[in-house]
């Protein structure tokens, strides 16, 4: 049987394929090969042989002038990417993974699927919306039976969903009930936490027995604050998000640009600094050069304190993948001062507290 030939125009996708790969047993299931990605398929390693089908038109300069692109683009209706129609075709796909949910983050859907209908045989073309957590780790059991491969997909799940467990069961049981909305509700793609670790809990700012409160910043200039999943894992980590709070048992809404005042009177005990697209150290850039000078910042309870994070968001907070569980697992230990529980070499550094 000739493999499946699948192309992946999102980055975590690639992340969830390469998984089910991982977990796959080659003497049953449909093999399949990935032969195309996108221009920000980066991980895991190794990819790098592929084609890429995808490019960005807007250029890196600085986070202000990005936003001015982007709403520029998005306004005109010229999108931000471009797609290699012909290589594409060329590749002779039987599966494209993409999504539809957030038009800055990837290609356009309906522009991709004007390409596969001229592709013969017709490709399908698969569109993953994760906004939760459990949706992401329904996405890599999809993405297994997509790819003929259910029993892999199943069985990476469910390895990602014992880590949930564990980092759920680390958080003091204070800032866990504080944290109670964002968990999933039980069943095979929710939490089955059955007890808590630890007895203590962390304080918030004004001293109270509840869970911290987190700034989660995902761009700078003008600042956005996290949605979807981001809040959530926050709430799941015993903490609070309280600039965009998650629905009970699920995913917030999506980002959204807050003014300095907003953020200010929320008096975060935590700022967690992970713009969506940027490495650690453009990231750290960024916050220096848009954020650290400003009076508001500096008054900021966590920036006092010393509680400010800035991390490669690009990589552990942006994309609805596997690697969520290792944001989950590092704000856990974050919060509640259990460096154990951090994925080594998680890509952060903390910032000193302003003078």
């Amino acid at each position: 049987m000739a493999p499946l030939r699948v192309v992946s125009l999102l980055p975590s996708a690639t992340e969830i394929i390469q998984l089910v790969a991982a977990h796959c047993d080659t003497s049953n299931g449909v093999p399949f090969e990935l032969v195309g990605r996108s221009h920000e398929c980066d991980f895991p390693g190794g990819l790098e042989h592929l084609p890429s089908l995808t490019a960005a038109k807007t250029q890196w300069t600085d986070s202000a002038d990005v936003d001015r692109q982007v709403r520029e683009a998005l306004s005109s209706g010229t999108g931000l990417y471009s797609v290699d129609r012909e290589q594409l075709q060329q590749l002779g796909p039987d599966i494209i993974v993409m999504q539809s949910l957030c038009s800055v983050c990837s290609v356009d859907f309906c522009y991709v699927q004007d390409i596969a209908a001229g592709i013969e045989p017709r490709p399908q073309v698969a569109d993953l919306n994760p906004q939760s957590l459990q949706e992401v780790l329904a996405d890599v059991r999809r993405v297994g039976g997509l790819l003929g491969q259910p029993a892999a997909g199943e069985t990476a799940a469910a390895a990602l969903q014992g880590r949930v467990d564990a980092a759920l069961a680390a958080v003091p049981r204070a800032a866990a009930a504080t944290g109670a909305a964002g968990r999933p509700e039980g069943g095979a793609e929710g939490s089955s936490v059955s007890g808590r670790g630890g007895s203590g809990s962390s304080s918030g700012e004004n001293g109270s027995t509840a869970g911290p409160s987190v700034a989660f910043v995902e761009w700078v200039a003008p600042i956005f604050v996290g949605g979807h999943w981001t809040p959530q894992l926050i709430e799941m980590a015993g903490g609070r998000h309280l600039l965009n709070p998650c629905t009970p048992g699920g995913g917030a809404g999506k980002s959204f640009a807050a003014t300095p005042e907003q953020v200010a009177e929320s008096r975060p005990d935590w700022v967690v600094v992970a713009p969506c697209g940027l490495d650690l150290a453009t990231a750290r850039k960024e916050m220096e050069a848009s954020l650290a000078s400003q009076p508001w910042w500096q008054e900021l309870p966590a920036v006092k304190a010393g509680r400010v994070v800035v991390v490669d968001g690009n990589q552990m907070f942006n994309r609805p993948g596997p690697r969520l569980v290792d944001a989950l697992e590092f704000l856990v230990g974050l919060l509640h001062d259990k460096p154990e529980v951090i994925p080594a070499g998680f890509p952060y550094e903390r910032v000193p507290a302003a003078q």
